[in-house]
């Protein structure tokens, strides 16, 4: 590393297999800003990452072809991927999100990367000048000097209790907004909005956000796990929705939609699925979303192909209508034009999409901010992405937790109401451990 020269616009790595730890605890416990984290559905790849060997920022969805070129180029050097986020708006954030640009993507300047059963550390450098080379290696070298081993048995806090929760929306406020969505839907040019809630705690002390996340990854096996720090707030979730997997052309997307409870005994659960399964509802929702999707792909792809029956993603409060959709992408197409055919999802929007984000403007009181965004991976061979729901801002002694629910013809006021309430349940869980 002392031997690093300056190489103007390329970067320095040098990385080694390490014996085996936590990365959620060594980001407890390693402390120096920005911390950053990604884990997907499948354990297939996770990263934690300390500190920052550069960033690229988006300030509009004019900017996302950019910052995907830069990233991929970068991504490349590094034989790695880098951690990026997208807010649901394409736009900066405002009030508690302030200081949260449209994008991020970044590099972390020491990386904790599992892949194949194998552990390494990451060391990265990056600079333009023989000045920021001497002062980024002298404090890329003290960083390294200064991090603090863990080991499983390494305790971690067990949580926080909250004082005060504030419901941005009400049940008599979310009932009447059901009832106004219900009725555009009524007219026939959508068939699906979504309404996102904001429910603000406040909380008896500090929240350790990487051990927070680590209880709430506990909680919710199967999701993609997530947290990266910017502006002094951590934004963290635990996502069961793939946005979409890319291994070069080849490409795995899903569709997503209707929702019920867990049961609180096996045969309650059975129940609950085939009602799932069968509800007239919940078919034509999922079936409007699977052929949506299909539907903005076509464009890009030579090809598609899904099951001919749904199955059924089960999480820990939950359940939800799941089709795995697979694609192979034309010549020259990669991660833009899949991020701007299938975000903002159905899931997360409604459809058709335009119609139903034009809905929740006039809706929604809260700025969604990265909730409902997309977080994840990109590299130029591979990259994932998930949808940035089940998840939650935190800020010291505050935290700003989100959940979202899927207006059709035909939802129940009461019920959707109770799928808002479910969502953060597991959230609420971790935070007080």
């Amino acid at each position: 590393m002392r031997a690093w020269q300056l190489r103007p616009g390329t970067l320095h790595r040098c990385c080694q297999i390490i014996p085996e730890l936590d990365v959620l605890t060594w980001l407890h416990y390693n402390h120096w800003q920005p911390r950053s984290y990604w884990s997907d559905r499948e354990q297939r790849l996770e990263i934690g990452g300390i500190g920052s060997a550069i960033q690229f920022q988006a300030h509009s969805a004019d900017d996302f072809a950019s910052l995907l070129s830069r990233a991929h180029e970068l991504a490349a050097q590094a034989s790695s991927s880098l951690i990026c986020a997208f807010a649901f708006d394409e736009a900066p954030g405002r009030a508690h999100w302030q200081g949260f640009p449209a994008a991020l993507a970044l590099l972390p300047a020491v990386e904790i990367r599992r892949e194949k059963g194998t552990l390494r550390l990451a060391a990265n450098l990056f600079a333009m000048t023989e000045d920021e080379l001497a002062l980024q290696r002298r404090e890329l070298i003290s960083l390294l000097n200064k991090l603090i081993p863990v080991s499983s048995e390494d305790y971690l806090d067990s949580g926080v209790e909250v004082v005060q929760r504030l419901d941005e929306l009400d049940y008599g406020s979310c009932k009447a907004h059901i009832s106004d969505i219900l009725s555009e839907i009524s007219q026939g040019d959508i068939h699906k909005a979504v309404l996102a809630r904001q429910v603000e705690l406040r909380l008896a002390g500090k929240l350790s956000p990487f051990a927070t996340l680590r209880r709430w990854q506990q909680i919710s096996p199967g999701s993609f796990s997530f947290a990266i720090e910017h502006a002094d707030r951590v934004f963290m979730g635990c996502s069961p929705e793939r946005l979409f997997r890319r291994d070069g052309r080849d490409v795995l997307t899903e569709s997503l939609a209707g929702t019920v409870r867990r049961g609180e005994t096996p045969d309650e659960d059975l129940k609950l699925e085939e009602s799932l399964r069968n509800d007239s509802k919940l078919v034509r929702e999922h079936d409007w979303v699977t052929r949506y999707i299909e539907g903005e792909l076509a464009p890009w792809v030579v090809s598609t192909s899904a099951p001919q029956k749904a199955g059924v993603l089960k999480l820990d409060r939950i359940q939800h209508r799941h089709l795995p959709i697979r694609a192979k992408l034309k010549e020259h197409v990669g991660d833009l034009e899949l991020l701007r055919a299938l975000h903002p999802t159905p899931a997360v929007c409604g459809f058709p999409r335009h119609a139903a984000h034009d809905l929740i403007t006039r809706h929604e009181s809260v700025q969604r901010g990265w909730y409902s965004g997309v977080i994840g991976v990109v590299s130029p061979h591979s990259s994932e992405l998930a949808v940035a729901i089940r998840s939650a801002l935190v800020a010291e002694d505050r935290a700003w937790c989100y959940s979202g629910v899927g207006i059709v013809e035909g939802s129940d006021p009461e019920a959707e109401w109770q799928e808002l309430e479910a969502k953060i349940e597991s959230f609420l869980a971790a935070v007080e451990g």
